[in-house]
């Protein structure tokens, strides 16, 4: 589904720095403050001990800077400075008008939709948090009388970030940080200066401190860009430890440092120098307690090469249980069916969402050979449980898989036995059990399959649903959904969609015990089938739809639940953007990573938008600086999805936002037609960038194949099969096989070198005169090299340093080239929206 929100722009308002007016404002709203609710806190960091006698008496502690504490924030926010150093800020919005709730969610409360609920005073709906300096990130949500949830940019607030669907994330800026934004500090190396309001550690944050697999332990200092020379880590038992800069964003350089096992008991500060300045961090940390979470994720996960299928769409293995009317497989995309229109319908209003094709199970089973020989090594399955849809985000239940998939007929009695409530009277139809003999064949050939966990709605043919409209309060599923009225009937749907219920939400997760219990238990089924204590014939992990209509508390729990069923699960959500709270060990091992897909496509795919090679380096640089290294590896890498469109499609119809203006139906002016040969040449440079690149990649069905397509529904055509030929579609009839094979040329070059999946990223040239990019990958004695060329013309490239590193240079991908003579290596020729590598090692 496509993740919410999706998020209208502010319009310019002006700015203000905190001051009298606004502490006058203060205590006009003070007794309106006092009537809301617990005021949510964003715990400030503090310091274990004060510094010891072990560390150096000479070196002085880093005063603190001159200039005033401000806050930067717009005419409908209020902010005033409290003793501990937090912010108190109070956010007033004009809701539109039949707005019945509104709530104030931002990156301090991991955009949490229920954590702080805004009262309505007169026209004004008034929000309170208490927050810690920095920039914070927020937008208001209401949910409208019809129970659409809507989320919106604060209008007065002319600040502003991309929220990466269209719209903006509004901006506060508190503390001596807002003085960056006005450019007051002009930080300078050597000049003897140290501004120690920017210097930051938290070790509570996996970004500042993490606990890694071989009981090292990686400390990060955050300090001003271009403002210190050099930063060692000094510890109580084993020294001191230099620092190297891990890496920048706009504001800030990040150091960091790694401490061996020995030092997981001692403490710890850091020593600063700039020019003749030497100064200590007034604070003493402990590595005994206090940190962030040690963060683990599944070891497989890092090896992966994940696969997503669309069930309805890939292959029909069976006509025994296809649905009536099913659609012909090779039929024309565009053209109607003899029984679609018939009641008045059109193609997009509404009956090609209601298409189904015949997709199964067993021919998930007979294509297993196909993936293999593809090279990828996981499977990640759109929703599978029971659903009168195609893309079953709309469960019937979460107990039983789709008939159509297996056994055609086999739900409706299974259903009529069974009690929700009691997972002991849950039987296994035989949809079921051919979902079983799938797994059972995927995890033979070496498979691991995920599913599609849609936990934050279902659809209204739900039995639970249907008995709470028909019994309404006395059902016992009444205090399962979100009714708003129980008479007339009234309820929330997802993004205001009557046929997509939502359950209710507390503060902590969902708001019925019974209801979780009934997830829970839905979550052990499929992850043990058998519940004899083996997770080995069940799902390996879940893909979490729209997680952030959620509170986090859920997703903690659930996560130690998930874990204790099988610790090498693997969580992954769909985020849409960065998912630094998300990723903390708490809760996910991954996101799907769209970051990713919208820097690497505005490098290779854009024109008039085009970013350089250092540009994608930076972007993804500050992604692998953000997240734990245990998630970075293990991240789902995709470049499009069944909520976006198709690649090729994208890189023919360049230059705008990602997942943007990409609807036929919504009047976009977009080319919908089989791209050029040029526009697959630039897919299969995105797909070497994918192979090689950290993190685990991610290949949409089709895409190897040369699939294309403009968003929902035009991207989840019916799989493209040589056998399957002719399709009435002449287009379709050339399965690109130059396409494919390259997949598995890419995929196979991935499998072969460690170094590509589980080692080391280093930046050696970002050429954005050649727009060529070269990095190099390490685990142990191995070491890859990687070299792209996003240009139509030829590069010749020397690379700095890697005449010095040692080795037998061999190309492993990509054609040969008279300029790999030994004597001309490291001068790298790289052909025209080409990538080449080479390896060396054992």
């Amino acid at each position: 589904m496509p993740n919410t929100p999706r998020r209208e722009k502010g319009d310019v308002a002006s700015w203000r720095c905190d001051g009298v007016a606004s502490l006058m404002r203060a205590c006009i709203l003070r007794i309106a403050v006092a009537a809301l609710a617990v005021v949510p806190t964003v715990p400030m960091a503090s310091a274990d001990d004060p510094p010891a006698a072990i560390f150096p008496p000479e070196v002085p502690t880093l005063a603190k800077s001159e200039g005033p504490e401000r806050a930067l924030v717009p005419a409908s926010v209020t902010a005033t400075r409290r003793d501990d150093g937090s912010w108190r800020c109070f956010f007033r919005f004009e809701a539109p008008e039949g707005t019945r709730e509104a709530h104030l969610a931002g990156s301090f409360n991991e955009w949490n939709i229920n954590a702080v609920p805004m009262r309505r005073l007169g026209h004004l709906w008034l929000g309170v948090a208490d927050l810690p300096p920095g920039v914070h990130l927020y937008k208001f949500v209401t949910r409208d009388a019809d129970g659409a949830v809507r989320w919106h940019a604060d209008p007065r607030n002319g600040r502003g970030e991309d929220d990466g669907h269209g719209g903006s994330n509004s901006v506060v800026l508190l503390g001596r940080e807002a003085l960056l934004e006005e450019g007051d500090v002009a930080a300078q190396v050597g000049d003897g200066v140290i501004e120690s309001f920017a210097v930051r550690h938290d070790p509570a944050r996996p970004i500042f401190r993490q606990a890694l697999a071989d009981g090292e332990t990686m400390v990060r200092l955050r300090v001003l860009r271009d403002d210190v020379q050099q930063v060692e880590c000094l510890t109580e038992d084993d020294g001191s430890f230099p620092m190297h800069v891990a890496g920048h964003d706009a504001r800030f350089t990040w150091w960091e440092a790694t401490l061996p096992p020995t030092a997981r008991a001692g403490r710890y500060l850091f020593i600063l120098k700039d020019g003749s300045m030497t100064a200590r961090t007034s604070e003493v940390y402990s590595l005994e307690h206090g940190g962030a979470p040690a963060v683990r994720t599944p070891d497989w996960a890092k090896d992966a090469i994940w696969y997503q299928i669309m069930v309805d769409r890939f292959r029909n293995g069976t006509t025994a249980n296809d649905p009536d009317p099913v659609r012909p497989w090779t039929s024309e995309w565009y053209a109607p069916s003899v029984w679609e229109g018939r009641d008045g319908q059109s193609f997009y209003s509404y009956f090609v969402f209601g298409r189904l094709y015949g997709g199964d199970f067993q021919g998930l089973i007979d294509k297993l050979d196909y993936l293999k020989e593809l090279g990828v090594t996981a499977l990640y399955l759109n929703p599978v449980f029971q659903s009168p849809s195609h893309h079953k985000y709309n469960a019937t239940n979460y107990v039983h898989i789709d008939e159509h998939y297996g056994v055609v007929g086999d739900y409706a009695g299974a259903a009529a036995v069974e009690n929700l409530l009691d997972d002991s009277t849950w039987t296994w139809t035989g949809s079921d059990r051919v979902f079983l003999e799938f797994l059972k064949a995927a995890k033979a050939r070496g498979f691991r399959v995920i599913l599609d966990g849609v936990f934050n709605h279902v659809g209204a043919n739900h039995p639970a649903f249907l008995d709470v409209r028909r019994r309404g309060q006395g059902s016992p599923f009444a205090d399962w959904f979100a009714v708003r009225n129980w008479d007339p009937f009234e309820y929330d749907g997802w993004a205001g969609f009557g046929d997509l219920p939502a359950f209710a939400k507390s503060e902590s997760g969902l708001a019925s015990a019974t209801a979780l219990r009934h997830i829970y238990d839905v979550t052990r089924r499929w992850m043990d089938p058998d519940g004899d204590g083996d997770p080995s014939d069940g799902i390996d992990g879940w893909r979490l739809d729209v997680p952030n209509e959620i509170p986090l508390p859920f997703w903690i729990e659930w996560r130690k639940f998930v874990k204790a069923i099988n610790p090498d699960a693997y969580i992954s959500g769909e985020i849409w953007k960065r998912a630094d709270e998300w990723l903390d060990g708490r809760s996910f091992d991954a996101v799907m990573n769209y970051p990713f897909a919208e820097a690497a496509i505005a490098w290779v795919g854009h024109r008039a938008g085009k970013i350089t090679p250092s540009e994608l380096d930076r972007r993804l640089a500050e992604l692998r600086l953000a997240y734990p290294a245990e998630v970075t590896y293990c991240l789902m890498n995709l470049l499009d999805s069944h909520d976006t469109d198709r690649i090729v499609s994208m890189l023919a119809n360049p230059d705008r936002e990602y997942d943007r203006g990409n609807r036929e139906q919504d009047g976009a002016a977009y080319d919908a037609g089989k791209p050029a040969a040029e526009v697959y040449r630039r897919v299969r440079l995105l797909a070497l960038l994918q192979m090689t690149y950290v993190g685990a990649p991610m290949v949409y069905y089709g895409d190897e194949v040369g699939m294309w397509g403009s968003d929902d529904p035009n991207n989840r055509k019916p799989m493209l099969w040589k056998d399957l030929e002719p399709y009435e579609d002449p287009d379709e009839n050339q399965v690109m096989d130059e396409q494919l094979e390259f997949y598995r040329r890419a995929t196979a070059l991935r499998n072969r070198f460690p170094a590509l999946r589980r080692g080391s990223f280093q930046t050696l040239l970002a050429d954005d005169e050649q727009d060529v990019w070269v990095f190099l990958r390490e685990l142990g004695a191995e070491k890859v090299l990687v070299a792209l060329n996003a240009s139509d013309r030829q590069a010749t490239v020397s690379v700095p340093g890697l005449a010095a590193m040692e080795g037998d240079w061999k190309l492993v991908f990509g054609h040969h080239h008279p300029a790999d003579e030994p004597d001309r290596f490291p001068e790298l020729v790289i052909p025209p929206v080409s990538g080449r590598v080479w390896a060396t090692g054992p």
